[in-house]
C-alpha cells in the first residue's frame, strides 16, 4: 500500500496554492481592467451637458474651467494618498520634468476633447477617442521604425476606418457635405487623440515613479497650466457651485482612477489582455450616452464599434508592444 509522503503532500499543496493565487490575480486583473475602461468613459459623457450651450436648463461652463477643476480635484485627492506611501527611491529631477510635460500635454488633450465635446455628440466622442490607437501606431512606425507586418495592415486599416473615417464621414454626409460645427467637434476629438498618444510616449521616460505620484504631479501641473491659460485668455473664473461635486468626481474617477486600475491590470494580466479589455471603453461610452444623455445609437455607431473591435483584436500583439 503506497502512502503519500509528507514531502509529496507539501509539494502538491504548494502547486494548488500557486494555481489558486494565479487564478485569483487573473480574476482581479480582469475586474480592474473593466473598471478602468468603465471609468475612463465618464468624462466623455458626464461633461457633455456642462460644456454644451445647447442644453436647456444648464448654464454652460467654459471648457478651460471644466478641465481645471477636474485636474485640480484629482491632484488634491491623490496628494495625501501619495504622502501616506513610503517612497522606495528619490525621484530624479528629469523624471519630475517629464511628469510636468506629461501633465501639460494631458491637459491639452483633455481641453481639445472638451472643446470637441461642446460641438459633437458624446457617442461620437467615445468612438473617435480610439483615434489615439491609430496615431500611436503611426508614430511608432515613423520614430521607432516599428513597421506593420503584412497581416497587420488590414486590422490597422479597420481601426482607422472605424475610429476616424466612418464617424466623421457619417457626420459630413448627414450635414450634406458641409463643414458644420458638429464636424469641427469631431476633428477636435481626433486632435485630442493625437495629443494623448504623445502622452503615452512621454510617460515612458518618467522612470520607475509610483503610479499615485505620477497621477498627482500630472494632475497638479495640468491644473496649473489650465489656470495660466485662463489668465492669458481672460476666461471668467465663475462657476456654478452645484457643478463642482460632479466635476470633481469625474476628474478623480475618470482620470485618476482609470490610470490606477489600468496599471494594476497590466501588472496582473499583462498588456495584451489589458488593452483588449480597455478597448471596451468605447462601448461603455456609447451605453452611458444612450442612458444618461438619451443619445440615439444608429447603424453607423454599431458599424464603427464592430469594425474597431475586430481591428483591435487582430492587432492586439502589435498594440501591446
Amino acid at each position: 500500500m503506497n502512502l503519500i509522503s509528507p514531502l509529496q503532500f507539501t509539494k502538491t499543496r504548494s502547486v494548488f496554492s500557486r494555481l489558486l493565487t494565479i487564478k485569483t490575480s487573473t480574476a482581479i486583473g480582469f475586474v480592474v481592467a473593466i473598471l478602468s475602461a468603465a471609468l475612463s468613459s465618464l468624462p466623455d459623457v458626464v461633461s457633455k451637458p456642462i460644456v454644451d450651450p445647447n442644453v436647456n436648463g444648464i448654464a454652460p461652463i467654459e471648457p478651460l474651467m471644466v478641465v481645471f477643476i477636474m485636474y485640480l480635484a484629482t491632484g488634491l485627492f491623490f496628494t495625501p494618498i501619495t504622502k501616506l506611501q513610503k517612497s522606495v527611491a528619490p525621484i530624479k529631477k528629469s523624471s519630475y520634468a517629464v511628469l510636468v510635460i506629461y501633465g501639460v500635454a494631458s491637459a491639452c488633450s483633455t481641453l481639445a476633447f472638451s472643446f470637441g465635446l461642446k460641438e459633437t455628440s458624446a457617442t461620437n466622442a467615445s468612438i473617435l477617442s480610439n483615434s489615439e490607437i491609430v496615431f500611436t501606431v503611426l508614430i511608432g512606425m515613423i520614430l521607432f521604425k516599428e513597421y506593420l507586418a503584412k497581416k497587420e495592415i488590414l486590422p490597422f486599416a479597420l481601426i482607422a476606418a472605424g475610429a476616424i473615417v466612418l464617424p466623421i464621414g457619417s457626420d459630413i454626409y448627414e450635414h450634406r457635405f458641409a463643414f458644420s460645427e458638429f464636424v469641427f467637434g469631431d476633428i477636435m476629438i481626433v486632435i485630442s487623440g493625437f495629443i494623448y498618444c504623445l502622452c503615452t510616449f512621454i510617460a515612458k521616460h518618467a522612470g520607475n515613479v509610483k503610479t499615485t505620484r505620477v497621477v498627482q504631479i500630472m494632475s497638479l501641473s495640468g491644473a496649473l497650466f489650465c489656470f495660466a491659460m485662463m489668465l492669458i485668455f481672460q476666461t471668467p473664473l465663475s462657476i456654478d457651485l452645484s457643478a463642482l461635486p460632479i466635476l470633481s468626481f469625474v476628474g478623480i474617477a475618470g482620470i485618476g482612477g482609470s490610470v490606477l486600475f489600468f496599471v494594476m491590470a497590466v501588472r496582473l494580466i499583462g498588456a495584451v489582455r489589458t488593452i483588449l479589455i480597455f478597448s471596451s471603453a468605447t462601448v461603455f461610452g456609447v451605453v452611458y450616452s444612450a442612458i444618461y444623455l438619451l443619445e440615439s445609437v444608429d447603424i453607423f455607431t454599431v458599424s464603427s464599434l464592430g469594425i474597431v473591435t475586430v481591428g483591435l483584436y487582430r492587432l492586439r500583439y502589435k498594440l501591446a508592444a
